[in-house]
C-alpha cells in the first residue's frame, strides 16, 4: 500500500502543475455563460470613460451630415408682387398664382359675399331711418290737421325744423356708413396684399404721391428716379380693374 502512495504523490503533483499552467488560459471562458442567449451587439459606449466614447457619440451624430457642397436647386423668377407697378405684369402675377390656387379664390369669395353684406345692411338701414322720418312727417301733418280742425295753434316754423333734424339724421348715418366702409376697405385692401394680389401691397417707394409729379422748385417734372413708379390716381384705377378680374375668377 505504502509503495501504491508513494507512486500516487508524484502523479497528483504533476496533475496540479498541469492545471496550474492551463489556468491563465482557461480564464477567460467565465465570462462566456453571461453571453448565453443574448443577441450580438456592438460594444457599449457605457463601459469605456466619458473621455472615451464622447467623441464617438460626435462621431454617430455628424455620419448623416454630408460633408460635400451641394448645389441649391435652381430658384424660378420669382415676381414681388408688391414691386409691380404695370397692369400686364400684375394681370400675368394674378392669373399664375390666385387663378391657380382654390384655397385663394375662396378666401376673395368670402370676402366678396361679406362687402356686399355689409353693403345691404347700410342700404336698408338708410331706407328705414327715411321710411320712419317719412313717418313722422306724415304723423305731424296730421297733428297740425287737427289742430287746425278744432281752432288749436299750430307751431310756426315747426315743419322746416323737422326737415332740418332729419337732413342732419341723415348726415350724421352717413358719416357713419362712411367710417365703416372705409374701415372695411382697409381689411380687403391688408386681405388681398396677404393673398399676394398686385397693386394692394405696392411698395410705398414706388408709388408718387398726389401733387409731387413736378418739381417744386422748377415747376417740371422731376425724371430723376421715375422709371417704376406709379401715380396715386392710376394705382387706385388698376386696383379697381384687378377687382374685375377678381370678381370674373370667383364667379362659380
Amino acid at each position: 500500500m505504502a509503495s501504491n502512495d508513494q507512486q500516487a504523490q508524484p502523479d497528483l503533483a504533476s496533475i496540479l502543475r498541469t492545471l496550474a499552467t492551463l489556468a491563465p488560459q482557461n480564464q477567460p471562458q467565465q465570462d462566456q455563460p453571461t453571453a448565453y442567449g443574448q443577441p450580438p451587439s456592438f460594444p457599449s459606449h457605457f463601459q469605456q470613460s466619458p473621455q472615451s466614447w464622447a467623441p464617438a457619440a460626435e462621431q454617430v451624430l455628424s455620419i448623416p451630415r454630408s460633408t460635400t457642397p451641394t448645389e441649391p436647386p435652381p430658384q424660378k423668377n420669382v415676381v414681388d408682387p408688391a414691386a409691380i407697378t404695370e397692369w400686364s405684369a400684375g394681370l400675368k402675377c394674378v392669373m399664375r398664382t390666385v387663378a391657380k390656387h382654390e384655397s385663394i379664390l375662396n378666401d376673395i369669395r368670402k370676402m366678396m359675399k361679406n362687402q356686399r353684406d355689409h353693403e345691404e345692411e347700410w342700404w336698408n338701414g338708410r331706407q328705414i331711418l327715411i321710411e320712419k322720418q317719412r313717418a313722422r312727417k306724415e304723423g305731424q301733418q296730421k297733428l297740425d290737421d287737427v289742430l287746425k280742425a278744432v281752432g288749436g295753434a299750430v307751431t310756426p316754423g315747426f315743419t322746416s325744423n323737422h326737415s332740418d333734424n332729419h337732413a342732419k339724421e341723415l348726415e350724421t348715418f352717413d358719416m357713419k356708413v362712411y367710417k365703416a366702409q372705409m374701415q372695411m376697405v382697409k381689411e380687403m385692401t391688408a386681405k388681398l396684399r396677404s393673398l399676394g394680389v398686385p397693386f394692394f401691397g405696392t411698395r410705398s417707394d414706388l408709388v408718387r404721391p398726389i401733387g409731387k409729379e413736378a418739381n417744386a422748385s422748377s415747376g417740371t417734372p422731376d425724371r430723376k428716379d421715375e422709371k417704376g413708379l406709379i401715380d396715386e390716381i392710376e394705382l387706385v384705377k388698376l386696383q379697381r380693374k384687378m377687382l374685375a378680374i377678381l370678381e370674373d375668377l370667383c364667379i362659380d
